[in-house]
């Protein structure tokens, strides 16, 4: 289907709701809700703002935690720009709102005028569920649709400008619901927000790294650090299964050669807040991920031929992302740009810093207030410059420095341990996705479960990259851990990897799921359709299933919470 910008989106919808031709005559006003989780979302909603005000709107910013959908219901017109969460899940500040939407009258949001802007990573699942979500329940509660829903991929800065140009139009020529019409309260009498974690990225607690350990061998082609925080407040509230975030701060060495490249000394103050140029650019901006909105910015005043505008006017979004893979902000402007780029001009175009979540390594009854991380570092030097990531080249100065971090948990949605002991447990976790389950084998220990535990474990060769080696043999010593499968893909000549032990061992991985196991997933995004096609194969030889059965057979397990998923 298409908008009337003539954009191809995906919708559930069926034909955008009619809508008027009058122009309100009076200032339209206009409310951007957002759901964010890293900051993007909330980047591309205050975005959206500026551009409505800049074209005569009154246009105002909220988190969707800011609010009631009574509240919402009292706006004129209503855009809700949402990311998707976890495994398909509203964002942290969003779920209060939606827990109290499931109980609201049934014409809450009659007549009132809405939109939905989703942005999600197509990789997954579950692709703009929230957004997905909030657009039909919002249909459902009698709110008039103007535009269909844009359900936008992780290049929704090259893909949503045509829909919110759209959006805007569409929004100036909506009669607003009438005045004086009182919205339904909620039928579920006192109903209040969903409790969330107190500490969050608005208010994060503080850390200190008072422990570090390199995993990896010295001749290992990763390295890989465990690191033991002592957190304050909520972070140390958490379940196996959590994750905690880390708000880093970029290197000095990085933002000291952007000011260079800039022409700036760091000392002046660009904005209303007081900041220097050199605070702002070390703790508010990312600078490690270029987004593709400012690449497209970059090359617009680049010749026809140049290879990067190329690229961008190509539309071929594989091709850009592996272009830009390994290049920070810095990388971009030097092979876009000479030296005239206006500063005042490019910074505001970045994105605010985005926190990085890691799965928590340690279990609480074992490990006390100390939180476990286990983090995969990233250095590397291209184009003569030394890189490092933004959140583990932070950590390991923090680690030497005893530096204060700011930190929040991340509390998982379905990624925790059954609440039956006795139940089963099968882990699939190469590399660092063995984070959550040395959390998850910790508590089974300490805990006495009575449930097996088998842990699938892989990476590219044993001896210098298997971590918590001597953890996981003692596990087994002594009778926690009944089952380990290595996966060790370059220490033979053919490549084998976890789905490949899935398969081989499919017997006994069916006896285990016939028996109620349940099953965990954590590692890269790629190793989710692996891992699915892997047990797909497993219930058709092992279970004599149709193809059909076996997928309807996992789509169970996942919908009773049997078979989840933490992938990034």
């Amino acid at each position: 289907m298409t908008t009337e910008t003539g954009e191809l989106v995906r919708t559930d919808q069926g034909i955008s709701s009619e809508v008027s031709g009058a122009t309100d005559s009076a200032v339209q006003t206009l409310s951007v809700l957002y759901g964010s989780q890293t900051g993007n979302a909330e980047f591309l909603a205050s975005k959206i703002v500026d551009k409505a005000n800049a074209q005569g709107y009154a246009a105002e910013l909220m988190s969707l935690d800011m609010l009631t959908p009574e509240d919402a219901a009292r706006k004129d017109r209503l855009l809700i720009v949402t990311a998707t969460h976890d495994n398909g899940h509203m964002p942290d500040n969003a779920q209060p709102f939606w827990d109290q939407l499931q109980s609201a009258g049934a014409d809450l949001f009659e007549d009132v005028p809405f939109a939905v802007l989703a942005i999600g990573d197509s990789m997954y699942e579950d692709f703009c569920k929230a957004g997905i979500d909030l657009d039909t329940r919002l249909g459902e509660l009698g709110g008039k649709r103007i535009l269909d829903r844009l359900d936008c991929d992780v290049d929704y800065d090259l893909t949503s400008g045509k829909w919110i140009k759209g959006m805007l139009e569409t929004f100036k020529t909506v009669v607003p619901k009438k005045p004086g019409k009182t919205p339904q309260a909620s039928s579920a009498p006192g109903t209040t927000p969903a409790e969330q974690p107190k500490t969050t990225r608005r208010e994060p607690d503080t850390a200190t790294v008072v422990e570090a350990r390199l995993l990896s061998a010295p001749e290992s082609d990763k390295e890989v650090w465990h690191y033991e925080l002592e957190v304050s407040g909520d972070g140390r509230n958490y379940r196996p299964g959590d994750s905690l975030a880390v708000i880093p701060a970029n290197s000095g060495e990085l933002v000291d050669d952007l000011l260079a490249f800039l022409g700036l000394e760091g000392s002046e103050v660009f904005g209303n807040d007081g900041k220097t140029v050199r605070e702002s650019l070390q703790n508010d901006y990312e600078l490690r991920l270029p987004h593709l909105g400012i690449v497209a910015w970059l090359v617009e005043d680049l010749a026809p031929d140049h290879p990067v505008r190329n690229l961008v006017e190509s539309g071929d979004r594989l091709a850009l992302e592996n272009w830009l893979w390994g290049r920070d902000m810095l990388d971009v402007l030097q092979e876009t740009r000479s030296t005239d780029v206006d500063p005042h001009e490019f910074i505001p175009m970045l994105r605010p810093l985005q926190h990085r979540s890691y799965s928590i390594a340690s279990s609480p009854l074992a490990d006390g207030d100390r939180v476990h991380l286990t983090v995969s570092s990233v250095r590397y030097e291209a184009a003569g410059r030394r890189h490092s990531g933004a959140c583990s080249g932070f950590l390991q100065s923090a680690a030497e420095t005893k530096t204060a971090m700011k930190v929040f948990p991340l509390p998982a949605h379905e990624f925790h341990l059954p609440d039956d002991s006795s139940t089963d447990v099968i882990m699939i976790g190469p590399g660092v996705g063995i984070a959550p389950f040395r959390g998850f084998l910790r508590e089974r220990e300490v805990s006495q479960a009575r449930g097996r535990n088998w842990l699938l474990f892989g990476d590219r060769h044993e001896k210098p990259s298997w971590l918590y080696q001597d953890e996981m043999e003692e596990l087994q010593t002594n009778g926690v851990l009944d089952r380990l499968s290595l996966a060790f893909s370059r220490d033979q000549q053919g490549k084998v990897y976890v789905q490949d032990r899935i398969r081989e061992e499919g017997e006994d991985v069916f006896a285990w799921l016939s028996g109620g196991a349940s099953v965990y997933v954590c590692g890269g995004k790629q190793i989710a359709p692996d891992v699915d096609e892997a047990l797909l194969a497993v219930l058709i030889s092992h279970g004599g299933m149709t193809p059909e059965l076996a997928h309807d057979y996992l789509q169970s397990m996942k919908g009773e919470g049997r078979y989840v998923k933490d992938v990034y």
